[in-house]
């Protein structure tokens, strides 16, 4: 085979990939991946009968799934498919299926301005978070939930040793919090904490006084429409930041601006996707998929506003030289496990 072969053969198989995450999305919204889980081998036939599809269509799913690896074809008694138990951890079980399901969203929202996206790419200039299809504001919503643990976050903020300031009823900002699924989820760990959450995007803001309202956390979670900036309030015990830094126009003005509204004794929780600082060292599967999200969604977004752009995997040195020009001279790692999460505690 010549290189040329090599290079072509990968092609094809980045197109099956990229074709299959669509399937994968397809199996967690139809239910194929829990009506398989624990059921041992089942026909194509059988599949559809327990989830409602056409015989034909599930036979094809399964077929793409066998190729790629997700399931097990099982040929002793006919054309049988069995999902493996660590494939079931993962996709069922765990949160990978939402995470996949999420970014599907992500994806097909993007590919309806996809070429709109892609003058913007070509011109230079920023793509802005109102320049997107609606659907893809839910999609990352819905990531952040499925990547974002309650356990984490709470251990996190613990992490950062401010967990008493907050039960004795000290304040906590979340700067860009979207829908407000983060800032939520720490509310409730720390149920005498009164928390705000700030974000510029109006429609987002809207979203997330609304899942206040729903978890019933009005009377001390407020959402507040402001960029980072600007971002409101003060004396606060800590300022996070979920995965949202990197996404912003002005990272140091950022961070200038949340250690101004610290108290006394407060800390920033930086929260990032989880990269080396040298590029030769990210160029894995991680590191790929990190890279990719940077270039469609986190970089075009930043460069939409002030210009600046960190890029998704920013690494622990770029973040700490960002940090040392806001004023922050202490910045350590956060004893928290997190596999692809960059976990930072900053102070004055």
């Amino acid at each position: 085979m010549t290189d040329v072969d090599a290079v072509a053969g990968k092609v094809v198989e980045e197109l099956g990939v990229t074709l299959a995450t669509l399937t994968t999305a397809l199996g967690v919204r139809t239910g194929m991946w829990a009506a398989l889980a624990g059921a041992g081998p089942l026909t194509a036939q059988e599949l559809a009968e327990r989830t409602g599809t056409a015989p034909a269509l599930a036979r094809e799913w399964c077929r793409t799934q066998a190729a790629g690896g997700y399931l097990r074809l099982d040929g002793e008694r006919g054309e049988r498919y069995v999902l493996p138990d660590e494939v079931a951890a993962v996709l069922v079980h765990g949160p990978m299926g939402a995470l996949v399901d999420a970014a599907t969203t992500m994806l097909t929202a993007t590919a309806v301005r996809f070429d709109a996206f892609t003058e913007a790419f070509a011109s230079g200039r920023g793509f802005g978070w109102e320049e997107r299809a609606d659907e893809h504001w839910h999609g990352v919503d819905r990531f952040t939930r499925a990547a974002m643990a309650p356990e984490f976050l709470a251990a996190a903020v613990e992490g950062c040793g401010v967990g008493d300031a907050l039960r004795a009823g000290g304040s906590l900002l979340d700067v860009g919090c979207g829908q407000g699924a983060p800032t939520l989820m720490i509310a409730e760990a720390f149920p005498a904490a009164r928390v705000t959450g700030c974000d510029f995007h109006d429609a987002s803001i809207a979203a997330a006084r609304k899942a206040a309202a729903h978890a019933g956390l009005t009377d001390r979670v407020r959402f507040e429409v402001a960029t980072a900036k600007r971002a409101p309030g003060g004396d606060y015990a800590l300022v996070v930041f979920v995965d949202s830094l990197h996404d912003l126009g002005d990272p140091v003005g950022a961070l200038t601006r949340a250690r101004e509204l610290l108290a006394p004794e407060g800390a920033v929780l930086l929260i990032e996707p989880r990269g080396a600082d040298s590029v030769a060292d990210n160029l894995n599967p991680a590191g790929r998929m990190f890279y990719a999200v940077s270039t469609m969604f986190c970089t075009p977004t930043a460069l939409a506003q002030e210009g600046t752009a960190l890029g998704t995997l920013a690494g622990p040195a770029l973040l700490t030289e960002v940090a040392g020009a806001a004023g922050f001279t202490r910045v350590r790692p956060v004893p928290v496990e997190a596999p692809f999460n960059l976990v930072l505690e900053l102070r004055p």
